[in-house]
Formats: C-alpha cells, sequence, structure tokens
C-alpha cells in the first residue's frame, strides 16, 4: 500500500514538474533606463529618451516594454504590471539575453508553440478595450492574406476570446459569456489542443469548450510576427461606432494590471488550473487609480477664478504636453459648487453641483463630409484654449476660444483662399450668486449657415450612469408667465418636440442634488426647443449615452456606452433661438445659466429681470447709462463724484441680483447708498476694479430681488 501511495505522489509531483511554463512574465524586475538621445540637427526621426524593459524569467530574455506610462504595482504575487490604457504594451519581436556577456546581443523570438498550448495570467481591469485587445497574441492580421498563429483577447464587453488559425485558412474563435469584472482581479486561462478543443477559465472555472475540424496553422510559412502583450496588431475602430465616417481607425490597448503571465506548450489540467487559482487568491484590491472627474478643491469661501491643471489619473494625464496652468476652476463662496474649464472636456465647461455631478450647455457645432465639427472632436485642445478676462469681488469673467473642427483637425465652412474656417468665442459673465451669462459669438464666413449653438449634456465619471445622476423627471420646462411642464424618461423617452408650455424659455435640469443646473433663452429671442430623442437604447439605459467624450483620446465623433467602465456623457435637449446681434463676419447670441438650490419658479423670475430689466434714469446728472443683456450688468458712463440713478421695477421687470459696471471710475474707494441707507461691502454688496488699456472700471454687484424700484447713489471717497 505505502508503495502504491508513493509512486501516485510520484507520478503527481512529476506531472507538476512537467507542467513548467515555456515563457513566464511574473513582473517582479520591471526596468527604466533614461538615455540622452545622440541627435543632430536636421534628422527627422522620432526621438526616445526613456526605455522599458521586462523579462521572461523563463528564458531570461528581456523585452521593451512601451508607452507613456507604466507602472509596477503590488501583484497577485510579488508585482505586477500596470498598462496605462493608452500606450503603453509589450513587444516580443527581439529580446536580449542578460547572461551574455554582450547584452547587445539581438535574438529573434522563438517559434515557441506548434500545436498544443495553454495561456494563463491574472489580470484586473479598469475599463474594457474599445475592441478586441490580446493579453498575448502571436496571430498573423488576417488582412496579410494567411490565417496563422493564436491569441486570448478580450473584447469590448470585457469577455475573453479565444483566436485559433488553422492551416485551411479560418480563425477559430471561442468567446465566453462571462464578463470580466472591472476593479477586481481575475484568473484567465486558455488553452487548445486537436484532442481537447479550445477551453477558457475563469476563476478556475472552465466556462467555454468548442472543438472544430482542421490543423493548427503555426507561424512558419512567411515573415516572423512578434508576440504582443496589451496593443491590437491592427487599428479598428471602436465597438459600437455610430457614425463610421467621422472615426478614425486606432490601436487597442489593455487598461488594468497584468500578473503572472505564462505559457505552455502543452494543456493544463482542470484541476491544476483550479488549484492554481485558488492558491493565489488575491487579498488586496488591485492598485487601480481612482478615476474621478476634476473639479478642484473643497471651496475656500471665496468666490474667484483660478488657473490650475487639474489631474484625472496618471495613464490618462501622462501624455498631455501642459504644465501650470492648463484649466480654469471658478470656485463660489455661499456653496462648494464650481465652473471648471478642464482640457479632458476640450475645455467645455461645466458646472458641477455639491455633490460633483458634471453638466455643460455645449457648444456651437458645423459639420462636413467627416461629421461634426465641434470642440468634442478636438480631442488635443489643439484649437481650443480659455483664459480668465476679469476675477475680482463682484464678478468673474472667462473667455474660451475654439474651432469648429472634425477628428482630422479640418474646418466647418474653410475657406480656400485664406485656410480659416469657423472659431467661436465664448465668454461667459459669472456672478457671485452662480448665474451666468453666455456671449456666444461665431466667426464665420457663413453666420448664417445652419449650426448648432447648444446641447444640455450631463458628463459622467467612471462608475456613473445617467440613471444614477438624474431624476426620471429630469427636465422642468417654463416659459416667461410661470407656465411649467415636466418631462419624464420613466416610461418612454418624451416627445422630441414637446408642445407644452407655450414660447419656453427656462429648464431646470433634475440632476440628484441640492443645487441644479438651468438655462434660459430672452423671451424674445426665443424660437424653439427640442428633446434629444435619438440613438437611445431603453434596454441599456433611458437616456442617450455615449464614451466618445470626454477623456477619449482617439478620433471618433459617435461611440454608445454599454457600461459604466469610461467617462462618458448623455443629453437631454437643444435650445434653438435668435441672434443678439450679426454682421457679415460674425453671429452673437446669448443664453443665462447657471445653479441654483431653488425652483423652475425661480429660474422664471431670474429670465424676466434679464429679458425685461428694469429701466434705468440717472438721476439729475449728465452722462449715459444703457443694460447690457450680454453681460447682465448696467453700463454707466458718468464723470462725477456722485453717481445717482434708479432702477423703476415691476412685476414683469423685476430687479433680480443687478450689476453694475461704472465706467472710468479709476481706483477710488466709494461710498454706496441703497435706497438712502448706506451699506458697507459685504456677500450681499460686492466691488470689484477691472482694468483695461484706456480705463478702470468699477463693478458692483447686489442681492437685491425685489418688484419694487430702487435708488443707487455711488459717492467717490
Amino acid at each position: 500500500m505505502k508503495i502504491k501511495i508513493f509512486l501516485v505522489c510520484l507520478l503527481v509531483t512529476h506531472f507538476l514538474m512537467a507542467q513548467k511554463p515555456i515563457a513566464h512574465f511574473d513582473f517582479d524586475n520591471i526596468r527604466v533606463e533614461r538615455k540622452v538621445v545622440d541627435m543632430v540637427r536636421g534628422e527627422t526621426y522620432i526621438p526616445k529618451e526613456v526605455f522599458g524593459y521586462v523579462q521572461d524569467v523563463q528564458s531570461g530574455m528581456v523585452y521593451d516594454l512601451e508607452g507613456k506610462y507604466y507602472k509596477e504595482v503590488n501583484g497577485v504575487s510579488g508585482k505586477a504590471l500596470l498598462l496605462d490604457g493608452y500606450t503603453a504594451y509589450i513587444s516580443m519581436m527581439e529580446g536580449y539575453s542578460e547572461e551574455e556577456e554582450d547584452e547587445e546581443l539581438i535574438r529573434s523570438i522563438p517559434e515557441i508553440v506548434d500545436g498544443n498550448f495553454t495561456i494563463e495570467t491574472w489580470v484586473a481591469l479598469g475599463a474594457y478595450p474599445k475592441n478586441v485587445c490580446p493579453l498575448w497574441s502571436h496571430r498573423r492580421p488576417v488582412d496579410e492574406g494567411s490565417a496563422e498563429g493564436y491569441s486570448l483577447e478580450i473584447d469590448a464587453w470585457g469577455r475573453p476570446v479565444l483566436m485559433v488559425a488553422t492551416l485551411d485558412g479560418k480563425t477559430e474563435t471561442l468567446i465566453v459569456d462571462d464578463r470580466i469584472k472591472l476593479n477586481e482581479w481575475t484568473h484567465v486561462v486558455a488553452s487548445y489542443s486537436s484532442e481537447t478543443g479550445m477551453s477558457i477559465y475563469l476563476n478556475g472555472e472552465l466556462k467555454g469548450n468548442r472543438n472544430f475540424v482542421g490543423d493548427f496553422g503555426t507561424i512558419e510559412y512567411h515573415e516572423p510576427v512578434s508576440i504582443l502583450i496589451g496593443k491590437s496588431r491592427v487599428p479598428m475602430r471602436p465597438t459600437g461606432t455610430i457614425r463610421p465616417e467621422g472615426t478614425g481607425k486606432s490601436y487597442t490597448y489593455i487598461d488594468g494590471i497584468i500578473d503572472e503571465l505564462k505559457l505552455y506548450d502543452q494543456v493544463i489540467n482542470a484541476k491544476v488550473i483550479s488549484k492554481n487559482y485558488k492558491e493565489n487568491i488575491p487579498l488586496e484590491k488591485p492598485e487601480l487609480p481612482e478615476r474621478k472627474l476634476p473639479s478642484g478643491p473643497k471651496s475656500p469661501g471665496v468666490f474667484r477664478a483660478v488657473n490650475t491643471t487639474l489631474s484625472y489619473y496618471p495613464g490618462w494625464d501622462a501624455p498631455w504636453a501642459v504644465g501650470d496652468n492648463a484649466d480654469i476652476v471658478v470656485q463660489f463662496d455661499e456653496s462648494d459648487c464650481k465652473f471648471v474649464f478642464w482640457r479632458g472636456t476640450s475645455y467645455i465647461p461645466s458646472w458641477v453641483t455639491e455633490n460633483g455631478i458634471h453638466f455643460n450647455n455645449g457648444f456651437n457645432e458645423g459639420w462636413n463630409d467627416h461629421g461634426s465639427c465641434e470642440p468634442m472632436s478636438d480631442k488635443k485642445t489643439k484649437y481650443s484654449s480659455v483664459k480668465i478676462v476679469e476675477s475680482n469681488d463682484a464678478r468673474v469673467v472667462v473667455q474660451w476660444r475654439y474651432a469648429l473642427v472634425d477628428v482630422l483637425g479640418t474646418f466647418a465652412f474653410e475657406d480656400p483662399e485664406t485656410g480659416w474656417g469657423d472659431w467661436t468665442n465664448e465668454t461667459y459673465f459669472i456672478y457671485p450668486d452662480m448665474s451666468a451669462v453666455r456671449r456666444d459669438k461665431l466667426l464665420s464666413n457663413a453666420p448664417n449657415a445652419e449650426h448648432e449653438w447648444q446641447e444640455s449634456m450631463m458628463v459622467l465619471a467612471p462608475g456613473q450612469r445617467p440613471e444614477d445622476l438624474l431624476e426620471y423627471d429630469a427636465l422642468t420646462l417654463a416659459n416667461i408667465d410661470g407656465d411649467i411642464n415636466v418631462l419624464s424618461w420613466e416610461k418612454e423617452t418624451p416627445p422630441g418636440n414637446p408642445k407644452e408650455p407655450e414660447n419656453k424659455s427656462a429648464q431646470l435640469v433634475n440632476t440628484k442634488s441640492e443645487y441644479k443646473p438651468f438655462s434660459a433663452i430672452r423671451a424674445q429671442d426665443i424660437n424653439y426647443m427640442d428633446v434629444y430623442a435619438g440613438e437611445i437604447r431603453r434596454e441599456v439605459s433611458v437616456f442617450p449615452w455615449w464614451n466618445h467624450w470626454p477623456v477619449a483620446p482617439r478620433p471618433t465623433d459617435g461611440r454608445y456606452a454599454n457600461f459604466s467602465d469610461r467617462a462618458a456623457h448623455a443629453s437631454l435637449s437643444h435650445w434653438f433661438w435668435n441672434e443678439y446681434e450679426s454682421d457679415d463676419r460674425s453671429m452673437t447670441k446669448i443664453m443665462l445659466c447657471g445653479m441654483t438650490n431653488g425652483n423652475i419658479n425661480d429660474v422664471v423670475r431670474m429670465n424676466r429681470g434679464w429679458s425685461y430689466p428694469a429701466k434705468i434714469n440717472l438721476n439729475g446728472e449728465e452722462g449715459s447709462a444703457v443694460y447690457r443683456a450680454d453681460e447682465k450688468a448696467y453700463h454707466i458712463d458718468m464723470d462725477s463724484e456722485l453717481i445717482s440713478f434708479t432702477l423703476n421695477a415691476s412685476e414683469k421687470s423685476p430687479i433680480v441680483n443687478p450689476a453694475f459696471v461704472i465706467k472710468n471710475w479709476g481706483d477710488d474707494e466709494a461710498e454706496i447708498k441703497v435706497n438712502g441707507e448706506i451699506r458697507k461691502e459685504s456677500k450681499d454688496l460686492r466691488v470689484g476694479f477691472k482694468h483695461t488699456l484706456e480705463s478702470i472700471d468699477m463693478i458692483i454687484w447686489i442681492r437685491h430681488d425685489s418688484d419694487e424700484d430702487l435708488t443707487i447713489d455711488i459717492i467717490r471717497k
């Protein structure tokens, strides 16, 4: 009996020893070297100064680790390799052995699989690939005219895919139904032999198996093919592409962590696979970075605009050639809401609620043969920039300039003689009550040509679905008379052209937050509005949902989101309205926007005061006074030691937190009386100064909500 037990143990030991991998990357010794480029003026190759290397510990061979960002992190056993999902991968075409005296001795990879094989690894995904992407690929591209080799890949739904080429020119595929969970360690094993067929295991369990007729097609009849880990061999359009004419082909990368990657030249027994999983189940969560849309730190209780550089997460940040002050954050002193101009959204500015929900009113859009021409297509902000024009206690002004370009950088309505196409200058006049006027000036060879000027969009972080941010009763609409209609997406999508109320001019977006975004059009400018009723898949989300923007660097202007693995956006409505002013080369439109913890009636009242402002009358002094709706401010130009004026309000023309620009005032202090009472500067009365080349203007903002007349006296001290 003892002899039998001994023989069984001996056989098991021999069996396990025989199942050693022929390639094994444990990623415990990732090496990075930096070398100064030896380059002379006039050379045109792309230089490189940072070199990464990983070692196959089974053979001792060292291979190239490419990319802008990769990192050694804690793994299942020892260390693991974090790949950024945008640029990082391993290429095994040529390597060298550190054991050789001459470390520059180059060796081509061996043709190590010609039949049976098993690929085993641990992976933790931060996001699903945008198309199929290999964990291990030694398979010739089909478009080269020959089916050869094999690969283990992950598709855009997070499912493992095993591909095996055959000698009769086919590529056999096994896809399992189970999806790899995000932000968790998963043990993935794939194997093939002519006897057992193709098999895929997840966390020690067999999830799929199939046989096929045909012999394995090894790579031996043509030029060698590299082994790729973490990068697709050919560029492809993303799975879920909506408009292929506006989407370029690009490489797909693994976004996540890989550890203990092994290749065997035989099929590993199912019991051994289960044992390998159970004995190595990680106790710690994978070191994947948090992916939260940035908006800066908690407000310090100061109303201001700040130049800063906002970080998303290291893998996304790394390729950006920016330094300090790349972005702008507007902070408020009475809430933790913000107004953010971030390059990750192509500087399309987002109102951010106190609990971090992002919303924006879009941009100008034109079209050409490649699709949409808009800042959303400008993935690297090559044609988009922001600057702080004004930041004082009473007002903040930020200008955003952008080009209307497609994903290839081609302009809308480009003049072939000058090379100039459509540009836009959007200037935001922002006040302490979190209201702002968007002055949107389109600079165009054909300003009257069809353009889109606004789109109500939610911006979602990874892990968020539209339903997580929005109530099903997502929009409340109103007209200037206060007639209201609430639109719900719960049972069905609202009609594309909602009839009620008539002449709608204000909307409140019902986010799951205390403060909610609003927008409004002057009653005299309104044309119509619509609900975004296209590209909705109610089985996925009741709201339209895409992830080709934000933070997506590849050239695409349309991709459906199926999962909350990536930053995304969802749209609700469009405003269509008439211009504020125009000429032969430009058109300007204005809208009111911001955040409120009130209701739609508060927005309607603010819109009345903006659309039909209280008339201003100068009291016994010469000068000029005019209301500028594009700034939501009265401009007063008087050369006097005392400036006195009255606003004549009514129910139709209420006074709601008025602002005043006193031209050429200088930097003298002022005593301000409101209805005869001296008022000191406070959160309810704010004073700031604007410096121009010609003058110093004083800005005054007053918290005041009334249908009664208001008299202001400003006395120079």
